[in-house]
């Protein structure tokens, strides 16, 4: 039998909350249409599905607020990991009923309940249960959370670093991050009106990006530059991944039917 392709996809933050730092506030409307464009594809092709989703003021505010980046340091920051996973499971929550509205076998899966960092890195994760799920059909629902440290104590496992680890090791297909902006530009486009899409990137053309723009609100998992460095580390083992704009109509659906070329291909450099 045919092995199904293997697709990880990135719900961004920014494109399935408000990332307003004031209160956390999903942006339902565009949840709802995206979690759409999922289920019309897997009608239309059957593939294998992994979701990961972005934090948005959900995870970054509070994990800001208690420092949890840094390590653990206090005892004041084991209400702060409460607070933080527990926000964090109330998004995941949101993400997957949209997912199950649309009649997608959507399943929560909690990072902190099996993974493991070791200074800031992904060392452990629960790979069988994921294999198995994805096998029998189901659609996990990750995303980023506070996670054990070895060295730390505590530390911030982003669901930019979430995406290659799974995509490595699970040898995914393909790999699409949906995000507020259509790709990446050669210098930051809300500062800049002339910026210019760059279509295809690899490890010598990122050097000729002038200015990565920031991340709206408040964020401690690097934003756009985070995402490139971990993208890059995944073009590195030959695994292309592409940024699309999560507030195009039908950009998500096409791309994950196997449109290329829909905003920025990382891959290795030729």
């Amino acid at each position: 039998m045919k092995k199904k392709k293997i697709i990880i996809v990135k719900l961004g933050g920014s494109a399935i909350t408000a990332k307003d730092d004031s209160k956390p506030e999903v942006n339902a409307a565009n949840l709802e249409r995206l979690a759409g464009e999922i289920a019309e594809a897997l009608k239309e092709d059957k593939f294998s599905l992994f979701i990961v989703h972005g934090a948005g003021p959900y995870g970054h505010v509070p994990a800001k607020k208690y420092e949890l980046n840094s390590g653990l340091k206090s005892t004041k920051q084991v209400i702060g990991i409460s607070d933080t996973h527990h926000s964090m499971e109330g998004l995941n929550y949101i993400v997957v009923t949209a997912l199950r509205k649309e009649g997608l076998p959507a399943i929560a899966l909690q990072p902190s309940a099996g993974g493991i960092l070791k200074n800031g890195k992904l060392i452990k994760f629960p790979l069988d249960v994921i294999k198995k799920m994805l096998g029998m059909g189901l659609v996990p629902v990750s995303y980023g959370d506070v996670l054990i440290d070895e060295d730390k104590g505590i530390s911030i496992l982003s669901g930019d670093h979430l995406v290659p680890y799974l995509a490595e090791k699970l040898k995914a297909d393909r790999v699409i991050l949906v995000a507020d902006v259509p790709g990446v530009f050669d210098k930051d486009p809300k500062k800049n009106p002339d910026a210019k899409i760059i279509k295809e990137l690899g490890r010598k053309s990122v050097r000729q990006i002038r200015e990565i723009g920031s991340a709206k609100g408040t964020d401690v998992t690097g934003g756009m530059k985070g995402k490139l460095d971990e993208l890059l580390h995944l073009a590195d083992m030959d695994i292309e991944s592409e940024i699309i704009s999560g507030f195009a109509p039908g950009d998500l659906e096409r791309a994950l039917l196997g449109v290329r070329g829909i905003g920025t291909i990382i891959k290795k450099d030729s």
